[in-house]
């Protein structure tokens, strides 16, 4: 049994100039009792002249460091409210 997803349609997967791509992620922290989720989306389109993958990388590279620095104000928030 394989794990891979079935594909249907064309199977190309190729993103233009112009095409959009939403980046996005979650992260569950805790903090003493209190639980908070975090989530942090960006959405930005492959420049002109821009190779996709590096489209890809700026936008997660991006979200990862966005989404980092909303956390450390979460859990700074959460701390200063149970203080």
């Amino acid at each position: 049994m394989s794990n891979e997803p079935a594909v249907t349609g064309t199977g190309s997967y190729v993103l233009y100039e112009g095409d959009t791509i939403l980046c996005g992620m979650t992260h569950e922290i805790k903090v003493g009792y209190d639980k908070s989720w975090v989530k942090y989306e960006a959405t930005t389109k492959v420049r002109p002249g821009e190779a996709v993958e590096d489209a890809r990388t700026r936008a997660v590279g991006h979200v990862n460091e966005s989404v980092m620095r909303a956390v450390a104000q979460a859990v700074e928030t959460v701390r200063r409210f149970n203080a």
